[in-house]
């Protein structure tokens, strides 16, 4: 089953997105969930659909799932010159308190699975918002790079303040702010659950420091690293993809049934 929702972020401002239920819930608490968070410029399908994809394969093995649009992303409110990390970050912590209170949502055992930029999201929240379980697609874990990043990939666009274009997005100065102050490696030193971290050979925009620098912060006993051989940042290949997709499942499968 498949129910678009509705809800309201830190500033009451509108996100939406696709709630992914399994068939049949077995516990009168309910299952095991997972929340997905996009990347910079993605939206809650996220390249060649992987985010569908993933949550249609949790369903069949039992696992409900929440895709959403960051504020200023996709369907949700807001333009994405609005976009900032800091609030993606307040957007995700209101998603997984939203989910939490879904029928069939066992509050207790809800996972999060974060691409490229909401990798650093869900690191950053991982402690805060309680997750059983967490999977980093890609991840950044060094926010400051950003401003590396959308120099050598943005163009300057005349007549605005400061705004900068990428792939057809005008990417604000305001992206930038408080970078400084968004530490997830930092955050991840205390999370001690299962943790899972995928990582393309050849991305183009995050080496393999990124994976690396993760796998050893995370405070987990429990954990593992995953190198896609030749695969690039979005894992834009079938391959790729159904081996991202599987690992994960079959991560959240045993981590949190």
């Amino acid at each position: 089953m498949e129910t678009p929702v509705e809800f309201q972020n830190w500033s009451n401002k509108w996100l939406r997105g696709m709630i992914h239920r399994p068939s049949r819930v077995r516990t009168r608490r309910g299952g095991p969930s997972v929340v997905f968070f996009h990347g910079f410029t993605g939206d809650r399908m996220e390249s060649h659909w992987i985010f569908v994809k993933c949550a249609r394969a949790l369903a069949q093995a039992g696992i409900a799932s929440l895709r959403f649009d960051f504020y200023g992303s996709g369907e949700s409110e807001g333009q994405f010159t609005d976009v900032t990390l800091r609030g993606e970050i307040a957007d995700a912590a209101a998603a997984v308190e939203f989910f939490r209170r879904q029928k069939g949502i066992d509050p207790d055992r809800v996972g999060l699975v974060g691409l490229s930029m909401g990798g650093a999201v869900a690191a950053s929240i991982a402690v805060q918002s309680a997750a059983r379980a967490l999977v980093l697609w890609a991840a950044l874990a060094y926010p400051q790079d950003l401003r590396a990043l959308a120099a050598a990939n943005t163009q300057p666009i005349p007549g605005t303040d400061g705004g900068r274009e990428y792939a057809g997005h005008v990417v604000s100065p305001r992206l930038f702010d408080n970078l400084d102050q968004v530490v997830p490696l930092k955050a991840l030193a205390g999370y001690t659950r299962p943790t899972l971290v995928i990582h393309p050979e050849k991305d183009e925009y995050l080496p393999l420091n990124h994976p690396e620098d993760y796998f050893q912060a995370v405070g987990a006993t429990v954990k593992e690293k995953v190198i896609i051989a030749g695969a690039d940042h979005t894992f834009a290949s079938v391959p790729w993809e159904r081996e991202v997709i599987s690992r994960t499942v079959d991560w959240f499968t045993r981590h949190l049934k």
